[in-house]
Protein backbone atom coordinates (compact mmCIF):
# COMPACT_ATOMS: atom_id res chain seq x y z
CA UNK A 1 0.00 0.00 0.00
CA UNK A 2 1.28 3.51 -0.96
CA UNK A 3 1.36 6.69 1.06
CA UNK A 4 1.23 10.02 -0.14
CA UNK A 5 0.25 13.49 0.84
CA UNK A 6 -2.98 14.62 -0.15
CA UNK A 7 -4.61 17.90 0.07
CA UNK A 8 -7.55 17.65 2.83
CA UNK A 9 -9.66 18.91 0.49
CA UNK A 10 -9.58 15.66 -1.44
CA UNK A 11 -10.82 13.64 1.58
CA UNK A 12 -14.49 13.33 2.30
CA UNK A 13 -15.44 11.93 6.07
CA UNK A 14 -18.09 9.15 5.63
CA UNK A 15 -20.91 10.04 7.44
CA UNK A 16 -21.53 6.92 9.36
CA UNK A 17 -18.09 6.78 11.26
CA UNK A 18 -19.30 5.59 14.73
CA UNK A 19 -17.15 7.74 17.05
CA UNK A 20 -17.97 10.85 18.30
CA UNK A 21 -15.61 13.64 19.83
CA UNK A 22 -15.89 15.90 22.53
CA UNK A 23 -13.64 19.63 22.09
CA UNK A 24 -11.30 18.43 24.77
CA UNK A 25 -10.56 15.18 22.81
CA UNK A 26 -10.35 17.13 20.28
CA UNK A 27 -8.02 19.48 21.54
CA UNK A 28 -6.00 16.68 22.55
CA UNK A 29 -5.68 15.51 19.31
CA UNK A 30 -4.40 18.95 18.27
CA UNK A 31 -1.53 19.10 21.23
CA UNK A 32 -0.61 15.43 19.56
CA UNK A 33 -0.09 16.93 15.99
CA UNK A 34 1.50 19.71 16.82
CA UNK A 35 3.92 17.41 19.08
CA UNK A 36 4.10 14.44 16.97
CA UNK A 37 2.66 14.84 13.76
CA UNK A 38 1.53 12.20 12.02
CA UNK A 39 3.00 9.47 13.46
CA UNK A 40 0.29 6.89 11.48
CA UNK A 41 -0.95 7.76 8.29
CA UNK A 42 -4.84 8.49 7.21
CA UNK A 43 -6.81 5.36 5.88
CA UNK A 44 -9.21 6.18 3.08
CA UNK A 45 -10.88 3.84 0.41
CA UNK A 46 -10.40 4.57 -3.48
CA UNK A 47 -12.93 7.50 -3.47
CA UNK A 48 -10.90 9.53 -0.80
CA UNK A 49 -13.83 8.73 2.02
CA UNK A 50 -12.01 8.52 5.51
CA UNK A 51 -12.30 5.14 6.66
CA UNK A 52 -9.38 6.20 9.77
CA UNK A 53 -8.46 9.37 10.42
CA UNK A 54 -11.67 11.37 11.01
CA UNK A 55 -10.72 13.21 13.72
CA UNK A 56 -7.59 13.94 12.53
CA UNK A 57 -9.04 15.21 9.58
CA UNK A 58 -11.18 17.23 11.13
CA UNK A 59 -8.24 19.00 13.26
CA UNK A 60 -5.81 19.45 10.91
CA UNK A 61 -8.72 21.46 9.03
CA UNK A 62 -8.43 23.87 12.05
CA UNK A 63 -4.97 23.86 12.01
CA UNK A 64 -4.64 25.13 7.85
CA UNK A 65 -2.53 22.26 7.27
CA UNK A 66 -2.25 22.00 3.46
CA UNK A 67 -1.91 18.13 3.54
CA UNK A 68 -2.18 14.90 5.21
CA UNK A 69 -0.28 11.32 5.09
CA UNK A 70 -3.04 8.92 2.99
CA UNK A 71 -3.40 5.53 2.42
CA UNK A 72 -6.05 4.40 0.11
CA UNK A 73 -7.86 0.99 0.17
CA UNK A 74 -8.72 -1.07 -2.88
CA UNK A 75 -12.66 0.10 -4.13
CA UNK A 76 -15.24 -1.14 -1.08
CA UNK A 77 -18.32 -1.68 -0.74
CA UNK A 78 -20.87 0.10 1.53
CA UNK A 79 -21.22 -2.94 3.80
CA UNK A 80 -17.26 -3.75 3.90
CA UNK A 81 -16.08 0.22 4.40
CA UNK A 82 -18.93 0.18 7.75
CA UNK A 83 -17.29 -2.84 9.03
CA UNK A 84 -13.55 -1.52 8.39
CA UNK A 85 -14.47 1.46 10.07
CA UNK A 86 -15.19 -0.34 13.11
CA UNK A 87 -12.11 -2.28 13.32
CA UNK A 88 -10.35 0.54 12.73
CA UNK A 89 -11.84 2.18 15.89
CA UNK A 90 -9.97 -0.67 17.59
CA UNK A 91 -6.68 -1.42 15.59
CA UNK A 92 -5.30 2.29 16.29
CA UNK A 93 -5.06 1.21 20.11
CA UNK A 94 -3.22 -1.15 21.47
CA UNK A 95 -6.04 -2.46 23.53
CA UNK A 96 -6.92 -6.06 25.04
CA UNK A 97 -10.64 -7.85 24.91
CA UNK A 98 -11.41 -5.83 28.13
CA UNK A 99 -10.37 -2.67 27.74
CA UNK A 100 -13.42 -0.12 26.41
CA UNK A 101 -13.68 3.67 25.90
CA UNK A 102 -14.24 4.32 29.79
CA UNK A 103 -11.23 2.55 30.66
CA UNK A 104 -8.55 4.15 28.37
CA UNK A 105 -10.27 7.62 29.22
CA UNK A 106 -8.96 6.65 32.56
CA UNK A 107 -5.58 5.66 31.94
CA UNK A 108 -5.49 9.07 29.71
CA UNK A 109 -6.35 11.27 32.72
CA UNK A 110 -3.70 9.29 34.79
CA UNK A 111 -0.80 10.00 32.31
CA UNK A 112 0.74 12.95 33.01
CA UNK A 113 -0.18 14.91 29.30
CA UNK A 114 0.87 18.34 29.62
CA UNK A 115 3.90 17.58 31.65
CA UNK A 116 4.64 14.97 28.86
CA UNK A 117 3.81 17.18 25.93
CA UNK A 118 5.94 20.56 27.71
CA UNK A 119 8.97 18.33 27.23
CA UNK A 120 8.70 18.31 22.96
CA UNK A 121 8.86 21.18 20.63
CA UNK A 122 6.29 21.79 18.29
CA UNK A 123 6.78 20.60 14.85
CA UNK A 124 6.14 22.48 11.42
CA UNK A 125 6.46 21.64 7.74
CA UNK A 126 7.64 18.53 6.87
CA UNK A 127 8.60 17.04 10.04
CA UNK A 128 4.72 17.30 11.02
CA UNK A 129 4.76 13.62 8.74
CA UNK A 130 7.07 11.27 10.65
CA UNK A 131 4.91 8.12 8.86
CA UNK A 132 6.36 9.17 5.44
CA UNK A 133 9.69 8.43 6.44
CA UNK A 134 8.84 4.86 7.89
CA UNK A 135 11.57 2.33 7.46
CA UNK A 136 11.36 -1.26 6.36
CA UNK A 137 12.38 -3.83 9.32
CA UNK A 138 12.65 -7.37 9.58
CA UNK A 139 10.02 -8.24 11.67
CA UNK A 140 12.72 -11.43 13.77
CA UNK A 141 14.23 -8.44 14.71
CA UNK A 142 11.45 -6.76 16.14
CA UNK A 143 9.81 -9.93 17.64
CA UNK A 144 13.18 -10.83 19.40
CA UNK A 145 13.08 -7.39 21.16
CA UNK A 146 9.54 -7.61 22.03
CA UNK A 147 8.62 -11.02 22.61
CA UNK A 148 6.35 -12.00 25.65
CA UNK A 149 4.59 -8.28 25.34
CA UNK A 150 1.79 -9.84 22.81
CA UNK A 151 -2.29 -8.70 23.04
CA UNK A 152 -4.46 -11.62 21.49
CA UNK A 153 -7.06 -8.82 20.87
CA UNK A 154 -4.99 -6.53 19.60
CA UNK A 155 -3.32 -9.34 16.83
CA UNK A 156 -7.05 -10.19 15.81
CA UNK A 157 -7.69 -6.81 15.37
CA UNK A 158 -4.67 -6.59 12.76
CA UNK A 159 -5.95 -9.84 11.21
CA UNK A 160 -9.22 -8.46 10.46
CA UNK A 161 -7.50 -5.14 9.21
CA UNK A 162 -5.58 -7.07 7.05
CA UNK A 163 -7.90 -9.08 5.46
CA UNK A 164 -9.22 -6.21 4.19
CA UNK A 165 -5.90 -5.54 2.48
CA UNK A 166 -4.60 -2.95 5.21
CA UNK A 167 -1.63 -3.34 7.18
CA UNK A 168 -0.71 -0.12 9.20
CA UNK A 169 3.46 0.72 10.07
CA UNK A 170 4.40 -0.15 13.65
CA UNK A 171 5.68 2.42 16.40
CA UNK A 172 9.31 2.22 17.89
CA UNK A 173 11.91 3.65 19.60
CA UNK A 174 15.07 3.35 18.74
CA UNK A 175 16.02 0.20 20.38
CA UNK A 176 13.16 -1.87 18.68
CA UNK A 177 10.85 -1.51 21.40
CA UNK A 178 7.16 -1.54 19.87
CA UNK A 179 5.21 1.51 21.33
CA UNK A 180 2.29 0.99 19.29
CA UNK A 181 1.35 -2.29 16.91
CA UNK A 182 2.20 -4.99 19.33
CA UNK A 183 -0.88 -6.67 17.38
CA UNK A 184 0.33 -5.81 14.33
CA UNK A 185 3.75 -7.10 15.04
CA UNK A 186 2.55 -10.46 16.02
CA UNK A 187 0.31 -11.17 13.33
CA UNK A 188 2.84 -10.93 11.08
CA UNK A 189 5.24 -13.02 13.21
CA UNK A 190 2.73 -15.63 13.11
CA UNK A 191 2.20 -15.27 9.22
CA UNK A 192 5.60 -15.38 8.36
CA UNK A 193 5.86 -11.95 6.80
CA UNK A 194 9.22 -10.69 6.17
CA UNK A 195 9.51 -7.38 6.79
CA UNK A 196 7.43 -4.32 8.14
CA UNK A 197 7.84 -0.82 8.01
CA UNK A 198 8.19 1.00 11.12
CA UNK A 199 7.87 4.75 12.33
CA UNK A 200 10.81 5.55 14.75
CA UNK A 201 10.38 8.13 17.33
CA UNK A 202 13.24 9.12 20.43
CA UNK A 203 13.51 8.42 23.98
CA UNK A 204 12.30 11.52 24.98
CA UNK A 205 8.75 10.95 22.52
CA UNK A 206 7.85 7.54 23.87
CA UNK A 207 5.40 7.90 26.80
CA UNK A 208 3.33 11.19 24.87
CA UNK A 209 2.91 8.81 21.86
CA UNK A 210 2.03 5.76 23.96
CA UNK A 211 -0.52 7.67 25.65
CA UNK A 212 -1.78 9.65 22.66
CA UNK A 213 -1.66 6.01 20.19
CA UNK A 214 -2.96 3.93 23.18
CA UNK A 215 -5.23 5.50 25.08
CA UNK A 216 -6.50 8.37 23.16
CA UNK A 217 -10.20 7.49 22.24
CA UNK A 218 -13.72 8.82 21.25
CA UNK A 219 -16.97 7.98 22.40
CA UNK A 220 -18.44 5.17 20.55
CA UNK A 221 -21.78 5.55 19.02
CA UNK A 222 -22.49 2.83 16.70
CA UNK A 223 -25.97 2.10 17.86
CA UNK A 224 -27.17 5.64 16.85
CA UNK A 225 -25.25 5.56 13.20
CA UNK A 226 -24.76 1.72 12.28
CA UNK A 227 -28.75 1.44 13.69
CA UNK A 228 -30.01 0.07 10.44
CA UNK A 229 -27.03 -2.15 9.92
CA UNK A 230 -26.93 -3.61 13.14
CA UNK A 231 -30.60 -4.81 12.63
CA UNK A 232 -30.04 -7.00 9.17
CA UNK A 233 -26.81 -7.97 10.48
CA UNK A 234 -28.86 -9.71 13.40
CA UNK A 235 -29.46 -12.77 10.65
CA UNK A 236 -28.70 -16.07 11.88
CA UNK A 237 -25.28 -17.52 10.14
CA UNK A 238 -25.26 -20.33 7.33
CA UNK A 239 -23.13 -22.08 9.80
CA UNK A 240 -25.54 -22.04 13.05
CA UNK A 241 -27.84 -24.79 10.41
CA UNK A 242 -27.88 -27.92 12.37
CA UNK A 243 -29.59 -31.01 11.79
CA UNK A 244 -31.02 -31.71 14.88
CA UNK A 245 -33.24 -29.49 17.21
CA UNK A 246 -31.63 -26.54 19.07
CA UNK A 247 -31.50 -26.23 22.59
CA UNK A 248 -34.84 -23.64 22.64
CA UNK A 249 -36.98 -26.92 21.02
CA UNK A 250 -35.77 -29.31 23.54
CA UNK A 251 -34.19 -27.64 27.11
CA UNK A 252 -37.63 -28.45 29.08
CA UNK A 253 -37.32 -32.48 27.95
CA UNK A 254 -33.81 -32.92 28.70
CA UNK A 255 -32.41 -30.63 31.48
CA UNK A 256 -28.73 -29.88 31.59
CA UNK A 257 -27.98 -32.41 28.90
CA UNK A 258 -27.00 -31.60 25.44
CA UNK A 259 -29.60 -30.75 22.28
CA UNK A 260 -28.15 -33.05 20.07
CA UNK A 261 -28.38 -35.88 22.30
CA UNK A 262 -32.34 -35.78 21.20
CA UNK A 263 -33.48 -37.17 17.96
CA UNK A 264 -36.93 -36.44 17.13
CA UNK A 265 -36.96 -38.67 14.21
CA UNK A 266 -36.97 -41.93 16.89
CA UNK A 267 -40.69 -42.50 16.95
CA UNK A 268 -40.29 -42.65 21.17
CA UNK A 269 -38.87 -39.23 20.95
CA UNK A 270 -41.59 -37.65 18.43
CA UNK A 271 -43.99 -39.19 20.68
CA UNK A 272 -42.96 -37.47 23.60
CA UNK A 273 -42.03 -33.82 21.64
CA UNK A 274 -45.60 -33.94 19.97
CA UNK A 275 -47.08 -34.50 23.93
CA UNK A 276 -44.87 -31.70 25.49
CA UNK A 277 -45.24 -28.78 22.46
CA UNK A 278 -47.59 -29.56 20.26
CA UNK A 279 -48.75 -30.40 17.05
CA UNK A 280 -48.80 -27.02 15.55
CA UNK A 281 -46.10 -24.79 16.18
CA UNK A 282 -44.64 -21.48 15.71
CA UNK A 283 -40.79 -20.72 14.92
CA UNK A 284 -40.74 -17.09 15.27
CA UNK A 285 -36.94 -16.19 13.92
CA UNK A 286 -36.57 -19.37 12.45
CA UNK A 287 -32.99 -18.57 10.99
CA UNK A 288 -32.21 -21.14 8.39
CA UNK A 289 -34.89 -22.98 9.41
CA UNK A 290 -32.68 -25.55 10.49
CA UNK A 291 -35.60 -26.86 13.08
CA UNK A 292 -38.78 -25.52 10.73
CA UNK A 293 -37.46 -28.26 8.60
CA UNK A 294 -36.57 -30.86 10.99
CA UNK A 295 -40.12 -30.45 12.58
CA UNK A 296 -41.75 -30.82 9.53
CA UNK A 297 -40.75 -33.62 8.57
CA UNK A 298 -41.87 -35.42 11.47
CA UNK A 299 -45.68 -34.23 10.84
CA UNK A 300 -45.54 -31.32 13.02
CA UNK A 301 -47.46 -28.26 11.63
CA UNK A 302 -44.19 -26.06 12.21
CA UNK A 303 -45.36 -22.33 10.77
CA UNK A 304 -41.52 -20.60 10.61
CA UNK A 305 -41.19 -16.59 10.18
CA UNK A 306 -38.23 -15.09 9.76
CA UNK A 307 -37.11 -11.66 8.49
CA UNK A 308 -33.51 -12.43 7.27
CA UNK A 309 -33.49 -15.50 4.78
CA UNK A 310 -30.37 -16.23 3.38
CA UNK A 311 -29.47 -17.23 -0.33
CA UNK A 312 -25.40 -18.63 0.89
CA UNK A 313 -24.26 -15.98 2.74
CA UNK A 314 -26.40 -13.14 1.54
CA UNK A 315 -29.79 -11.80 2.77
CA UNK A 316 -32.04 -12.95 0.40
CA UNK A 317 -34.82 -9.63 0.42
CA UNK A 318 -37.10 -11.66 -1.80
CA UNK A 319 -37.38 -15.31 -0.50
CA UNK A 320 -37.94 -13.37 3.23
CA UNK A 321 -40.81 -11.43 2.35
CA UNK A 322 -42.20 -14.86 0.78
CA UNK A 323 -41.91 -16.44 4.13
CA UNK A 324 -43.52 -13.63 5.82
CA UNK A 325 -46.48 -13.48 3.53
CA UNK A 326 -46.80 -17.30 4.34
CA UNK A 327 -46.85 -16.45 8.31
CA UNK A 328 -48.94 -13.83 7.19
CA UNK A 329 -51.47 -16.21 5.86
CA UNK A 330 -51.90 -18.70 8.89
CA UNK A 331 -51.78 -15.64 11.37
CA UNK A 332 -55.08 -14.32 9.26
CA UNK A 333 -56.86 -17.60 9.16
CA UNK A 334 -56.45 -17.84 13.07
CA UNK A 335 -54.26 -20.46 13.37
CA UNK A 336 -53.93 -21.23 16.99
CA UNK A 337 -50.45 -22.04 18.20
CA UNK A 338 -49.69 -24.97 21.02
CA UNK A 339 -46.13 -23.57 21.52
CA UNK A 340 -43.60 -20.37 20.02
CA UNK A 341 -40.38 -20.75 20.09
CA UNK A 342 -37.65 -18.57 20.05
CA UNK A 343 -34.28 -19.59 19.66
CA UNK A 344 -31.29 -17.21 20.35
CA UNK A 345 -33.38 -14.29 18.97
CA UNK A 346 -33.18 -12.09 21.62
CA UNK A 347 -29.40 -11.67 22.33
CA UNK A 348 -29.24 -11.02 18.21
CA UNK A 349 -31.54 -8.76 18.60
CA UNK A 350 -29.45 -5.53 18.90
CA UNK A 351 -31.80 -2.64 21.31
CA UNK A 352 -34.11 -3.17 24.33
CA UNK A 353 -37.15 -1.72 22.58
CA UNK A 354 -36.70 -3.80 19.78
CA UNK A 355 -37.05 -7.16 21.68
CA UNK A 356 -39.99 -5.03 23.85
CA UNK A 357 -41.72 -5.26 20.16
CA UNK A 358 -41.11 -8.59 19.78
CA UNK A 359 -42.65 -9.47 22.80
CA UNK A 360 -45.48 -7.83 22.03
CA UNK A 361 -46.20 -9.58 19.03
CA UNK A 362 -45.53 -12.29 20.65
CA UNK A 363 -48.14 -11.71 23.28
CA UNK A 364 -50.70 -10.68 20.64
CA UNK A 365 -50.50 -14.52 18.62
CA UNK A 366 -50.47 -16.57 21.90
CA UNK A 367 -54.01 -17.92 22.74
CA UNK A 368 -54.73 -19.29 26.21
CA UNK A 369 -52.95 -22.21 26.25
CA UNK A 370 -49.55 -21.45 24.29
CA UNK A 371 -46.47 -21.85 25.91
CA UNK A 372 -43.75 -19.83 24.93
CA UNK A 373 -40.40 -21.14 24.87
CA UNK A 374 -37.33 -18.75 24.80
CA UNK A 375 -33.63 -19.03 25.10
CA UNK A 376 -30.99 -16.51 24.99
CA UNK A 377 -26.97 -16.15 25.27
CA UNK A 378 -26.00 -15.51 29.34
CA UNK A 379 -23.24 -13.51 31.46
CA UNK A 380 -21.17 -17.31 31.69
CA UNK A 381 -20.61 -17.51 27.51
CA UNK A 382 -16.85 -17.46 26.99
CA UNK A 383 -17.96 -14.58 23.85
CA UNK A 384 -18.87 -12.06 27.09
CA UNK A 385 -16.18 -13.64 29.73
CA UNK A 386 -13.23 -13.10 27.44
CA UNK A 387 -14.58 -9.20 27.02
CA UNK A 388 -14.05 -9.45 30.69
CA UNK A 389 -10.82 -10.18 30.87
CA UNK A 390 -11.56 -13.98 31.07
CA UNK A 391 -8.67 -16.64 29.59
CA UNK A 392 -9.33 -17.85 25.98
CA UNK A 393 -10.91 -21.10 26.56
CA UNK A 394 -9.89 -22.57 23.11
CA UNK A 395 -8.04 -21.72 19.68
CA UNK A 396 -11.41 -20.27 18.48
CA UNK A 397 -12.57 -18.08 20.99
CA UNK A 398 -8.57 -16.86 21.16
CA UNK A 399 -9.25 -15.49 17.12
CA UNK A 400 -12.53 -13.83 18.03
CA UNK A 401 -12.35 -10.00 17.59
CA UNK A 402 -15.03 -9.14 19.91
CA UNK A 403 -15.60 -6.25 22.29
CA UNK A 404 -18.33 -4.47 24.28
CA UNK A 405 -20.37 -1.49 23.49
CA UNK A 406 -21.90 0.91 26.17
CA UNK A 407 -25.07 2.01 24.76
CA UNK A 408 -26.18 -0.94 27.11
CA UNK A 409 -25.53 -3.16 29.55
CA UNK A 410 -23.70 -6.68 28.17
CA UNK A 411 -23.38 -5.81 24.83
CA UNK A 412 -21.07 -6.63 22.57
CA UNK A 413 -20.17 -6.65 19.15
CA UNK A 414 -18.23 -9.33 16.76
CA UNK A 415 -18.56 -10.58 13.38
CA UNK A 416 -16.23 -7.88 11.74
CA UNK A 417 -15.43 -9.89 8.24
CA UNK A 418 -18.23 -7.97 6.14
CA UNK A 419 -21.30 -8.14 8.86
CA UNK A 420 -20.41 -6.47 12.64
CA UNK A 421 -23.10 -8.35 14.77
CA UNK A 422 -24.23 -7.23 18.27
CA UNK A 423 -24.88 -9.68 20.69
CA UNK A 424 -26.82 -9.09 24.38
CA UNK A 425 -25.98 -11.26 26.75
CA UNK A 426 -28.70 -11.95 29.78
CA UNK A 427 -28.21 -12.62 33.49
CA UNK A 428 -31.15 -14.79 34.81
CA UNK A 429 -32.91 -11.56 36.55
CA UNK A 430 -32.93 -9.61 33.49
CA UNK A 431 -34.05 -12.48 31.28
CA UNK A 432 -37.49 -12.35 33.46
CA UNK A 433 -37.91 -8.82 34.06
CA UNK A 434 -38.04 -8.76 30.15
CA UNK A 435 -40.43 -11.17 29.60
CA UNK A 436 -42.56 -10.70 32.66
CA UNK A 437 -43.83 -7.57 30.94
CA UNK A 438 -45.97 -9.53 28.54
CA UNK A 439 -46.54 -12.49 30.36
CA UNK A 440 -47.96 -13.48 33.59
CA UNK A 441 -46.50 -16.89 34.30
CA UNK A 442 -42.67 -16.65 33.24
CA UNK A 443 -39.96 -19.54 34.91
CA UNK A 444 -36.21 -19.28 34.05
CA UNK A 445 -33.49 -21.49 33.93
CA UNK A 446 -30.17 -21.18 33.26
CA UNK A 447 -28.13 -24.13 31.51
CA UNK A 448 -25.48 -24.59 29.07
CA UNK A 449 -24.49 -20.90 29.20
CA UNK A 450 -27.72 -19.94 28.26
CA UNK A 451 -30.41 -18.32 29.95
CA UNK A 452 -34.31 -20.12 29.27
CA UNK A 453 -37.73 -19.35 29.84
CA UNK A 454 -40.90 -21.05 29.69
CA UNK A 455 -43.86 -18.39 29.61
CA UNK A 456 -47.77 -18.76 29.88
CA UNK A 457 -50.59 -16.55 29.96
CA UNK A 458 -49.82 -13.83 28.11
CA UNK A 459 -50.78 -10.12 28.82
CA UNK A 460 -51.97 -8.58 25.76
CA UNK A 461 -50.66 -4.90 24.40
CA UNK A 462 -52.75 -2.39 24.11
CA UNK A 463 -53.96 -1.57 20.00
CA UNK A 464 -51.39 0.95 19.84
CA UNK A 465 -48.78 -0.88 21.17
CA UNK A 466 -49.12 -3.53 19.06
CA UNK A 467 -49.74 -1.11 15.39
CA UNK A 468 -46.15 0.32 16.86
CA UNK A 469 -44.83 -3.31 17.06
CA UNK A 470 -45.86 -4.38 13.60
CA UNK A 471 -45.03 -1.63 12.00
CA UNK A 472 -41.79 -1.54 13.22
CA UNK A 473 -40.97 -5.50 13.05
CA UNK A 474 -42.61 -6.04 9.79
CA UNK A 475 -40.28 -2.59 7.78
CA UNK A 476 -36.78 -4.25 8.90
CA UNK A 477 -34.38 -2.70 6.67
CA UNK A 478 -32.03 -4.68 4.03
CA UNK A 479 -28.40 -4.08 3.14
CA UNK A 480 -29.49 -3.01 -0.56
CA UNK A 481 -31.34 -0.30 1.05
CA UNK A 482 -34.78 -1.88 1.00
CA UNK A 483 -37.41 -2.29 3.39
CA UNK A 484 -39.68 -5.41 3.61
CA UNK A 485 -42.55 -2.54 3.55
CA UNK A 486 -44.99 -5.26 5.09
CA UNK A 487 -46.38 -3.16 7.71
CA UNK A 488 -49.54 -2.78 5.79
CA UNK A 489 -50.51 -6.61 5.16
CA UNK A 490 -49.10 -6.97 9.03
CA UNK A 491 -52.24 -5.11 10.04
CA UNK A 492 -54.64 -6.56 8.28
CA UNK A 493 -53.54 -10.54 9.16
CA UNK A 494 -53.57 -9.20 12.76
CA UNK A 495 -56.39 -7.10 12.48
CA UNK A 496 -58.09 -10.23 10.88
CA UNK A 497 -57.11 -12.67 13.38
CA UNK A 498 -58.16 -10.28 16.36
CA UNK A 499 -61.23 -9.67 14.93
CA UNK A 500 -60.68 -5.65 15.49
CA UNK A 501 -59.42 -2.98 13.11
CA UNK A 502 -55.85 -2.32 14.39
CA UNK A 503 -55.19 1.55 14.41
CA UNK A 504 -53.36 2.81 11.09
CA UNK A 505 -50.51 4.97 12.74
CA UNK A 506 -50.99 7.13 9.48
CA UNK A 507 -54.09 8.35 11.05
Amino acid sequence: MTMKLVPLSELNPSAYNPRTADPKRLDLIELSLRKLGFVLPVFADATGEILSGHQRHLVATRMNLPAMPVVFTKPLDLAKRKSINIAFNRGTNDMAAVDTPASMTEALQRADIQGLAAKLPNRAGDDLFPCTRAVTVKVCDLAAVNNGRWVQYAKNTARVLAGHGVTMPIVCTRDNVVVNGIGRLEYAAEKGIDTVQVVYITEVERDFTYAMLNYLTMDFNIHERYEDLLRYNSFRRSRGARSYLGRCFTFPLLGHKSSNTFDVNQPESRALWVKTFGRTVLDFGAGTLSETRILQGVGVDCVPFEPFRLDGETIDRAKSVATTCEFFARVANGTQFDSIFLSAIMNSVPFYQDRVHILRIIAALCGPRTRVYAVSASTKQAGYRTTAGAQFLNKGDASRLQFRLDYEPRVTIADFSETPKVQKYHTPEEWYELWKQQFEKVKVTESANNVECICGKPIKPSDEELTAALCFEFNLPYPDGHRMDLAKEALAAFSQRLKRELPNPKQ
